[in-house]
């Protein structure tokens, strides 16, 4: 009978942290509790738990990536698509399932010829958990973990059933908090087929993959939020559908601010300036930069190329989806205090800066 262990309280759970990472470092196999199932684990750099994984074939074999970053390490060459599904539904219960084409170049060569076999000849599958535990336990490993996920999902420690046999102890924390199990998404070129309908619907992987644009200024009350209004309704035109439509086809439209606070208002001249132009900024409200919002940004355009900087300085790997309003590289001055012939002037620049992103910008 497998143990099954219960930590109980801060200082026990540390122990077990370490417990568990010395088992896998010494190529044992446990199990462990993800958000959606509890999974059947090994360390990817061990030939014995790879070896060992590799008996149970009632369930996904996956890779446990510990972090997006480390996921896109380990598949340079993933799909625009994945890269989208990646930044938004990680950490959390989706499992990408990727051409193994896409792993070449990346950490996936590192590894050794059984553990590659194991991940999968043709597909991959990926994904990264947002279980504490799982995620305390990867910090301390020298690599990721492989994982069995079992067919039907495991929401109980108890549910794990065969698999546990190969274990040397089972993590048992209850129930997990997504008992439908993980939801499962085929990457084929720049498309995708959910095979696993779990926790995350079909619908809302479609409504992931939508293009996300973001405006960013500094207080998220001027210019951002006059830039977002007129590319909506610019957008929705060049569409041929309603502004609140935009999601249906496919698109996003947000700004928010380096130094903003949550729930202002739009300036009035910025609001009275874009309902010139049908857009509508009374329901407006200011909101900071946060990690979230950069991560699920497709396109970003600041104001100024200081904002740019700002940005990468904190986040430099993003660079590439991060730009400058002005296809010049200049900066559009901020109109607050200037009255409203210096608005007007702002709205004209960032109409004809607008215009030369939407000439190219890629619709579905």
């Amino acid at each position: 009978m497998v143990e099954m262990v219960r930590p109980d309280g801060p200082e026990q759970q540390q122990d077990l942290i370490h417990r568990a990472a010395q088992t896998l470092s010494e190529g044992g196999l446990i199990g462990l509790p993800t958000e959606s199932s509890y999974v059947l684990v090994g360390l990817s750099t061990s030939d014995q738990s790879v070896s060992n994984l590799g008996k149970y074939k009632q369930g996904t074999t996956t890779l446990l990536s510990r972090s997006v970053e480390e996921a896109f390490d380990f598949f340079p060459d993933l799909s625009r698509i994945g890269k989208k599904l990646a930044r938004r539904c990680w950490p959390g219960p989706v499992i990408l399932a990727s051409d193994a084409a896409t792993t070449l170049g990346g950490l996936v060569d590192s590894l050794s010829p059984q553990t590659r076999t194991l991940l999968g000849e043709d597909r991959v599958n990926v994904t990264v958990s947002s279980e504490s535990l799982v995620t305390e336990i990867g910090r301390i490993l020298p690599a990721p973990l492989i994982a069995v996920v079992p067919d039907s999902p495991a929401a109980k420690a108890s549910d794990l059933n065969g698999l546990s046999d190969g274990a040397e102890f089972v993590v048992d924390l209850g129930e997990v908090r997504f008992p439908d199990g993980p939801t499962s998404v085929s990457l084929t070129g720049n498309d995708f087929t959910v095979f696993r309908e779990g926790i995350v619907s079909s619908q809302s992987v479609r409504r992931m993959t939508a293009e996300v644009i973001l405006f960013v200024c500094t207080g998220n009350t001027c210019r951002s939020p006059m830039a977002e209004a007129l590319f909506r309704q610019m957008l929705a035109t060049r569409i041929g559908c309603k502004q609140d439509e935009l999601p249906d086809h496919g698109y996003f439209v947000s700004s928010a601010g380096i130094a903003a606070s949550y729930g202002a208002p739009a300036s009035p001249e910025s609001a009275t300036l874009a309902a010139e132009r049908g857009a509508n900024l009374d329901a407006h409200e200011s909101q900071p930069l946060t990690e979230r919002l950069l991560n699920h940004a497709d396109f970003v355009y600041t104001m100024t190329r200081s904002h740019r900087q700002a940005i990468l300085s904190q986040r430099p790997e993003v660079a590439d989806r991060v730009r400058v309003l002005a296809s010049d590289g200049g900066d559009v001055p901020d109109p607050i205090g200037g009255g409203m012939d210096e608005y007007e002037r702002c709205r004209e620049a960032i109409e004809t800066h607008l215009k030369q992103i939407l000439a190219d910008f890629p619709l579905t």
